[in-house]
């Protein structure tokens, strides 16, 4: 993702999508940890700086769809 700014959506289940700000650009991606013991895989947790507030959320990545 060096060099290149990755334009998404979120997801339509946060309330800044509800909200109408819906688009912004990945600024940040870590990658989780999981739990086994409960059979939830490692994701990928994107910061996302969206366009209308400015404001930085962070949604998983799977869920995004890219633009």
């Amino acid at each position: 993702m060096k060099g290149t700014a990755m334009r998404v959506q979120i997801p339509a289940y946060t309330d800044r999508w509800m909200m109408g700000d819906r688009f912004g650009e990945v600024v940040k991606i870590r990658k989780t940890a999981g739990n086994p013991g409960a059979g939830a895989p490692p994701r990928e947790v994107a910061s996302v700086k969206l366009d209308i507030s400015g404001k930085t959320v962070r949604v998983i990545l799977d869920d995004c769809t890219v633009v």
